[in-house]
């Protein structure tokens, strides 16, 4: 993928994800998505109201699990993108430091080759997340229409229509708010996932930079060397205290929902246990929510290696003002940077841990309940 292709999906999944477009772009875009946001909240009310009509009836345990999952996914995505509005300031100036960094030139030819490096990864590994993500979502959404149409598994209630005399009109709607929910999902779940593996990679050339200095004692005779680690690592601080402002919300939303998800699937999966789609659901929501973890995780760990490779580099050999220079930088470096959902509950792989438990335990309370 070129990275004028990447920019250019990078803004869509931006805009798909604050309803408000990147500076430059065309305003239909975000007309668009606003009219999305409108028929996405009008198709939650007819979830909404078929949860009424389910408890008159004889209840079907598959019409109540797609009814449940498919309220639960659009409120999810509603919530994501209300939590983020706020801070569309804030994520175009990470796209404009993407920007910058592409074609930024470094004095040092070895900063310059470091920095390249870590960006044609993040490229690389953008684009292959983004193949991971679309097509682990769109396997349930095809799968799920193949239901929707061949089943009795009616989600919605449109006010006004019998269900009976009009199957076909409930369906064909289902059908398509369904790929609608799920190609939309993923492009503004994206935009996150871009900009965090760039953050990721950004991170892992300090750490490379860092190396490289405390291993050559020519690259230590550079001046200017050791200056721009410095004025990265404040730039470093400055982008991850940006990026977790402007996903606080956001993941915040991300953990409650998805723990509500969890426990629905889970607690179907004990009741079905040999329904296939139920396991690929339960994968896709492991990895929607395992990339917010593992972008915390990650982000928490690099941070952290900053502190180690200064003090593993041979510092005491160093001139009194580079001492001085390392020893500025590790003491920026003792408070470890991390994503925290809401601002205050640490994201990352125990999150993750910790919510499937939990789904599981309430999972099993209301299963033994149900059984008595």
């Amino acid at each position: 993928m070129y990275f004028e292709k990447f920019i250019k999906l990078l803004k869509f999944c931006i805009t798909s994800r604050t309803l408000r477009r990147v500076r430059g772009d065309r305003i239909y875009l975000s007309i668009f998505f606003v009219f999305l946001t409108f028929s996405m909240s009008v198709f939650i009310y007819f979830t909404i109201n078929s949860m009424s009509k389910i408890m008159d009836e004889d209840i079907d345990f598959m019409r109540v699990l797609f009814t449940v999952l498919m309220c639960l996914g659009c409120t999810q995505m509603l919530l994501k993108n209300y939590a983020i509005i706020p801070f569309h300031e804030e994520v175009e100036n990470l796209l404009d430091w993407i920007l910058d960094h592409h074609v930024k030139v470094e004095d040092d030819e070895i900063i310059q080759k470091v920095s390249q490096e870590e960006f044609a990864k993040a490229l690389k590994y953008s684009e292959l997340l983004f193949k991971i993500l679309f097509t682990m979502f769109m396997v349930p959404a095809m799968i799920c229409s193949y239901k929707f149409a061949l089943n009795d598994y009616l989600v919605i209630a449109i006010p006004g229509l019998d269900q009976g005399s009009t199957v076909f009109v409930h369906k064909l709607l289902t059908i398509i708010f369904t790929y609608i929910l799920t190609s939309w999902t993923v492009f503004s779940d994206m935009a996150i996932v871009f900009i965090g593996i760039y953050i990721i990679f950004f991170l892992k050339s300090i750490n490379r930079l860092i190396n490289i200095f405390g291993e050559s004692s020519e690259v230590q005779k550079t001046p200017k060397f050791l200056i721009c680690i410095i004025e990265k690592h404040a730039e470093m601080i400055r982008i991850l205290r940006l990026f977790n402002e402007s996903v606080k919300f956001i993941s915040l939303m991300q953990l409650i929902s998805s723990t509500l998800t969890f426990l629905v699937i889970i607690f179907f999966i004990q009741l079905f246990p040999n329904y296939l789609l139920l396991h690929i659901m339960l994968l896709s929501l492991l990895i929607q929510l395992g990339f917010l973890c593992f972008f915390g995780e990650s982000i928490r760990s690099e941070s952290k290696e900053i502190f180690e490779n200064l003090y593993q580099t041979n510092w005491y050999d160093l001139s009194l003002k580079d001492q001085k220079i390392i020893l500025l930088m590790m003491t920026n470096s003792l408070q470890v940077i991390g994503l925290k959902a809401g601002g205050l509950y640490d994201i990352g792989l125990m999150s993750l841990v910790q919510i499937l438990k939990l789904s599981v335990s309430y999972a099993a309370i209301i299963m033994t309940f149900t059984q008595k």
